[in-house]
């Protein structure tokens, strides 16, 4: 190898390794200092997408969207879903019953976190229950013997009973608390407090006492929900809910613990106003109420 020949080669390459080192360099540092020059605060600039006033309070902006432009600002929810409930409809019974419907809510929100919400629902279902004969019960419209033609097993009912109709219906309300708030999707806990009317003689024989076969009579008791929503956003208006829950109620003097799940679309309606200046405003006027109850 000549010696004469590679140095110079050598020196090229090196001189044209600096010259690159040295463009980076320099890119780099005129990408600081534009960035420097666009932030001068000591905060990064926030998600304001509705022009609030931040000067003052402590608004916390929702998080930049990856997905719909949803910022949680709406005033209702209005949901409707089809349900599902895995009930036991008597307080010995073995057999559990499934019972489908339908749930109907409305949340009214008062802040991006806190709703009061109205729910009612309605599930239908039929139900085991004990084994049980009743000799036969006679149709009173049927000709009595020897008055008419013979013996006519149409004329009677039939033996046993099995699988007879029972339905439910829910009305309560509670508080509701949105603890995820995505652009994408959302989650919420609530706890619903009312009255249960469970109707478990609808398909029975005229005058028959449904406990005698294990069911519950028929009547109005409290009722309760625990659970929890997880919305995913279609549009800014627009979410698909999936929504478990455990239902309470206290039929006959005691208490049942039954699953419930349902599925459907959410509706968001009216806005909500989360600007810091209506917070403060509407936190100076209870606490001017609160200090002088005789102010107007």
């Amino acid at each position: 190898m000549n010696l004469f020949r590679f140095l110079p080669r050598a020196v090229i390459r090196l001189k044209l390794g600096v010259f690159l080192c040295a463009v980076l360099m320099g890119s780099s540092l005129v990408g600081l200092a534009q960035d420097n020059s666009g932030n001068t605060g000591a905060n990064p600039p926030i998600n304001n997408p509705k022009g609030h006033d931040v000067s003052r309070g402590n608004y916390v902006p929702p998080p930049p969207p990856s997905g719909p432009d949803v910022y949680y600002n709406h005033r209702w929810d209005i949901y409707a879903g089809l349900a599902y409930t895995n009930f036991l409809a008597g307080p010995a019974l073995i057999q559990r019953s499934n019972m489908g419907g339908f749930d109907a809510s409305g949340t009214y929100w008062l802040n991006w976190h806190w709703g009061i919400r109205g729910d009612a629902r309605m599930y239908v279902g039929t139900s085991g229950v004990f084994p049980n004969t009743n000799g036969g019960s006679r149709n009173p419209n049927c000709p009595i013997s020897g008055t008419g033609p013979g013996f006519d097993n149409s004329c009677y009912g039939p033996s046993t009973i099995t699988g007879p109709r029972i339905m439910q219906y829910y009305f309560m309300m509670g508080p509701q608390y949105r603890i995820i708030r995505r652009a994408k999707a959302s989650g919420t806990f609530h706890a619903l407090f009312g009255n249960a009317y469970g109707v478990f003689d609808s398909a029975h024989l005229p005058n028959l006492n449904v406990q005698t076969i294990g069911l519950f009579a028929t009547q109005w008791t409290f009722g309760s929900a625990f659970g929890g929503t997880f919305d995913y956003n279609y549009t800014p208006r627009i979410a698909f809910r999936i929504e478990p829950d455990m239902l309470m109620t206290h039929y006959g003097g005691t208490m049942e613990q039954n699953f419930a799940f349902s599925v459907g679309p959410v509706f968001r309606l009216g806005k909500l106003n989360t600007s810091p200046t209506a917070n403060k405003a509407h936190s100076e006027k209870h606490s001017m109420h609160l200090h002088n109850p005789f102010h107007k």
